[in-house]
This record gives C-alpha cells, sequence and structure tokens, in this order.
C-alpha cells in the first residue's frame, strides 16, 4: 500500500498538467560569500551578490539541497522512465565552488532513500526507514554503517533539518514537528502544524508543511505551504506568523542569513518559482527568473 501511495504522489508530483497538485521543492541554501542557491524542479539557479540570477546546474529535478562548509553544493536528479518499464533512478552530484561538476552517487534504479542531503557537521546523513506502517530516523555514518538513529516510531516523515553546529534534528512528522536529540530522544515542538483550511484548496495534510529551517539564535521556522505562511518557534517556546505569501504564492522553504535577512522559496499554483527577501525592516525583494 505504501509503494502505492508512493507511487501515486510522485506521479502528481513529476507531471507539469497538474500544476501544484505536485508538490513543489523546498531547496534554497546559502554559500559563506552570500550567494543563494535555490531549485525550481527543473534546474538550480544562483542569486549572486548583486541580484543576478543565473543557472548553477541545469536540467536536475532536485527537491532538496545541501551545501558543505567548503561551500560545495549537493543535490539530486530524479526520473521517471514510464509506464514501459514503471522504473525510478536517481543520482546525486556535486557543484564545486571552481564550477565543476560531478556524480558523487552515480545512476542508481529506484527512488532515493538516502541521496546524502540532509547532514551533520561530521558528514552523517539522516533519512526515513519505513518498516510496516511506521517509520524510523536513521543516519548512515561516514564510513557507510548504517544505525537506527531514533527508536521513535514516526508516523509519516515528510522533511529532515540538520542545523549547523546542532547537537538536534528535526523532523517534519506529518502534521507535527519534531526535535530527535543526540541520543534518540524525542520531544515535539508543535502537535498540529495545520493553521486552519488550507488556503490552497488542492493541498493535502501530506503536503501542507514544507520546509524546516533554524537561525543563528535557535529559532525554527517551518514553511506551510497549504496555509501560505511561516511559523516561527523561538527557543522559549514561543510561536508566531512571520511571513504570508501573497497572490497565487505559497512558501515551500527558506533560510536566515547571518545579517538577519530571511530568503523565502515561493512556488505558485502554475508551478512557477521565485525568491523573496525579507529584510529585518520589513522591506521585501523578489527575484524570479522569466
Amino acid at each position: 500500500m505504501y509503494r502505492i501511495i508512493l507511487y501515486l504522489s510522485l506521479i502528481l508530483l513529476l507531471a507539469p498538467s497538474f500544476h501544484l497538485s505536485a508538490h513543489p521543492g523546498i531547496g534554497i541554501v546559502m554559500d559563506s560569500q552570500g550567494n543563494v542557491f535555490y531549485t525550481d524542479l527543473t534546474h538550480v539557479w544562483k542569486i549572486d551578490l548583486e541580484g543576478e540570477i543565473t543557472i548553477a546546474v541545469e536540467n536536475v529535478h532536485t527537491h532538496e539541497l545541501f551545501i558543505d562548509q567548503e561551500d560545495k553544493l549537493y543535490g539530486e536528479h530524479i526520473w521517471y522512465e514510464g509506464e514501459a518499464t514503471d522504473k525510478w533512478g536517481y543520482y546525486t552530484w556535486c557543484l564545486s565552488s571552481d564550477g565543476s561538476l560531478e556524480k558523487v552517487i552515480e545512476d542508481t534504479e529506484g527512488f532515493p532513500t538516502d541521496s546524502r542531503l540532509r547532514r551533520d557537521q561530521a558528514g552523517a546523513s539522516y533519512w526515513p526507514a519505513k518498516k510496516g506502517d511506521q517509520e524510523f530516523l536513521n543516519r548512515t555514518e561516514t564510513s557507510g554503517q548504517i544505525v537506527r538513529h531514533s527508536s521513535h516510531a514516526f508516523d509519516d516523515i515528510r522533511w529532515i533539518h540538520v542545523p549547523d553546529k546542532s547537537d538536534r534534528v528535526y523532523v517534519v512528522d506529518h502534521l507535527q514537528l519534531k526535535r530527535v536529540g543526540i541520543n534518540g530522544e524525542v520531544s515535539i515542538i508543535a502537535a498540529n502544524l495545520k493553521d486552519g483550511k488550507p488556503l490552497f484548496s488542492f493541498v493535502r495534510d501530506r503536503h501542507y508543511v514544507m520546509g524546516v529551517w533554524t537561525d543563528l539564535q535557535d529559532n525554527i521556522y517551518v514553511s506551510l505551504f497549504g496555509g501560505k505562511k511561516i511559523k516561527k518557534f523561538g527557543p522559549d517556546g514561543t510561536a508566531e506568523t512571520i511571513y504570508r505569501s501573497k497572490g497565487n504564492w505559497s512558501p515551500s522553504g527558506g533560510l536566515v542569513a547571518s545579517n538577519g535577512d530571511l530568503w523565502v522559496l515561493e512556488f505558485s499554483t502554475r508551478n512557477e518559482a521565485r525568491v523573496t527577501r525579507l529584510a529585518p525592516d520589513g522591506s521585501e525583494v523578489h527575484f524570479r527568473k522569466e
């Protein structure tokens, strides 16, 4: 049953005629120089310090991005071969700061479980492992050894965030936001992130909550794609809505720069992508490649 549900979800995800009945990407990252990279599910784009937008990696269908301390940018490319073979495939790529592009996981049959895009400072990666009707959080060590990071039984792990310089992992489990400690202990930050009826009527619960990220002050941010807003959770447990998308746009991912700027990845009902930069003074700038 899980395979059938996943298959149908991905068909909606990849078929352009369904527009945003397909779920968007969450991948947006910033390098040490302040350049921003984001996915629109067709290419990965770069916004440089002057605001110019160019293609960084072309023709890659990636939902997530990861950038390491050497400014190496990682993403994946996922494809479906069609009904004739009914096969999925993927590879993981790496773009170095000198512009060289290479595959770090070669072409692999199947849908990726661990594409190495959610890593901690030691290089270990985190990914969901299905067992029956439950999911568990696994960790792949740099040696290749796979261990169960937490014995907690999750319902439906949607997204995972591993903060820099942190001893915790954040998990979007269906409509809940959970914190997983270094020893695998789990605490609930938000028990129900669904904020009323979805403003986008076509968004189902599985795609209501999208990207999660943190800032240098240990605040946690969550994109409520179904509610067209971003919620912020403070270390003291306070919660507030800090951003609302306008028109036919809704947030799917984001980041907070060291100067406090909030960068938001948004998708429209036409499956178009744009990035909005919100400064601490409230001013907004939109970046979009026509």
